[in-house]
């Protein structure tokens, strides 16, 4: 952890998200490989797809969650959101319903948010002062939680 990196959590990606990319993966190289008989497959094309799901499945691999300088830092690879806790009006610890997200992965939300979710498990919703409002699978929401409290707590009062 850098000196100034207050919580720090990796998610593996659900095990079911990561089966269907490596089966596609498996099976676009494999036809990338053996085209069917008499006919002539679209190799570059082929080999494209195949680049980019190999690319989305090491993006996607786990979930990054850090409180840093200030910030909290939520994101799968270069897909991120970052919030300054300071823009914070309102954080609570939640099990969000199926229906609000409808998958997994980084998804917007029925409701207006982002999530980045790993399953259905509980998390945090974080409500920004300007954005749309944010929600994240995490094992520690209460630990969250304290850390933006306490954030809230060292703020000078206007």
């Amino acid at each position: 952890m850098p000196v100034d990196e207050v919580y720090s959590e990796s998610l593996d990606t659900h095990p079911a998200l990561q089966a269907a990319l490596a089966a596609v993966i498996l099976v676009t190289a494999y036809l990338g490989l053996n085209p069917p008989p008499g006919s002539r497959a679209p190799t570059p094309a082929l080999i494209l797809v195949l680049i980019i799901t190999v690319a989305l499945f090491f993006n996607f691999r786990s979930l990054e969650i850090s409180v840093s300088g200030g910030r909290l830092t939520v994101g799968y690879g270069f897909i991120k959101s970052r919030v300054r806790l300071s823009d914070i009006l309102y954080v609570e610890a939640v099990r969000p319903p199926f229906w609000r997200y409808g998958g997994l992965g980084v998804r917007l939300g029925l409701d207006g948010s982002v999530g980045y979710v790993v399953d259905y498990r509980r998390g945090v919703r974080v409500t920004r002062r300007r954005g749309m409002p944010i929600f994240f699978n995490t094992r520690n929401p209460e630990r969250i939680l304290q850390i933006i409290d306490e954030h809230e707590t060292k703020l000078p009062t206007e």
